[in-house]
């Protein structure tokens, strides 16, 4: 039996026209024989496994009976992959030809690299940050700050998102968005695949943690774009995606960097989360003038769902979105 040169496993969650989108990409790729595709589905109310069926007959399903989130149900992806490199490709991405077997040339040729991910754009072709550093106080300090946002062509302080590096370069970064990541089949295995005690958000820098600490490395391959819309399905769930990321964080934290830099950083947010309250509280009543208030009031109830969260006894993901 002949094994593919590469799993393309996706995660979908009602999107299926997104998903159409996706798929179309990757078939317009004439390598894309070698490949194998495998939607895994997390309980989609839309039609997204109806229309598989119907326009996408080759392609691999798994229905899932509930959202399991993204790394329980990609390891249920991996599991019945056969290919030689995984790629974990989010639904809401266009992959144009020739980006996935430059990743495949990248993997093979870098002796050191154990996961690479391409650069990313918009719909509209601006850049979007693929590559981090891994989450912690001192970036959770300058995001909050708005330090990174001010000068974030300057090491220290475009830190979080990495700023400062070429994006149209190749670096080795401390993680890649999982919304196009690709591993080897052999790493993946090693690690144990994706840590399923997150269920949305920094599982893609807990892999690409657990890499580095087996003594593999994560690189950023800005010579190949990808289209990400980005928040395709966390947009569906609103200020839940933005607790699901804090508490995901935050487990993140505790796992890599210990109990002193979690409580630190619940104590940054706290701060940065009550200042930026308190200031849009003071334009509140400046902004209800013209009528443009609902915009402040969702962002103050966003902060102060982010507050509760940080004062919480269990602020750690659940598993599940909390209402």
């Amino acid at each position: 039996m002949v094994h593919p040169q590469v799993s393309v496993i996706i995660v979908s969650y009602n999107t299926s026209e997104l998903l159409s989108r996706c798929l179309r990409s990757l078939q317009s790729d004439p390598d894309h024989p070698r490949w194998e595709v495998i939607v895994v589905d997390n309980c989609s109310a839309d039609d997204s496994v109806a229309m598989l069926s119907r326009q996408f007959p080759d392609v691999t399903v798994l229905a899932l009976s509930q959202n399991e989130g993204f790394a329980r149900a990609n390891n249920r992806g991996a599991q019945i992959a056969t290919g030689r490199y995984l790629l974990f490709l989010n639904a809401d991405t266009e992959v144009p030809p020739g980006v996935i077997s430059a990743l495949v040339n990248f993997l093979e040729s870098t002796a050191d690299a154990d996961i690479v991910g391409p650069q990313m754009e918009y719909p509209d072709g601006s850049f979007q940050d693929s590559k981090r550093s891994f989450p912690g106080p001192l970036m959770t300090l300058l995001e909050y700050s708005g330090l990174e946002r001010l000068l974030p062509r300057w090491r220290p302080f475009g830190l979080p998102r990495l700023t400062h590096l070429d994006p149209d370069g190749v670096h080795r970064v401390d993680y890649v968005a999982g919304a196009c990541l690709m591993i080897s089949r052999e790493c993946f295995d090693r690690l144990g695949g994706w840590c399923e005690e997150y269920f949305f958000y920094a599982e893609d820098a807990d892999l690409c943690a657990r890499a580095l600490q087996n003594g593999g490395h994560t690189y950023y391959y800005g010579k190949r774009r990808i289209m990400h819309v980005a928040g395709a399905s966390s947009a569906q769930i609103g200020v839940r995606a933005t607790i699901e990321a804090h508490r995901s964080v935050f487990l993140f934290i505790l796992r890599h960097r210990g109990p002193w830099a979690f409580w630190l950083t619940r104590l940054i947010t706290i701060a940065g989360v009550s200042l930026r309250g308190l200031m849009l509280a003071i334009l509140l009543p400046l902004a209800a003038l013209p009528g443009k208030a609902a915009p402040i009031i969702r962002r103050l109830r966003n902060y102060r769902r982010v507050l509760a969260l940080c004062l919480s006894p269990r602020p750690l993901p659940t598993g599940r979105f909390i209402e």
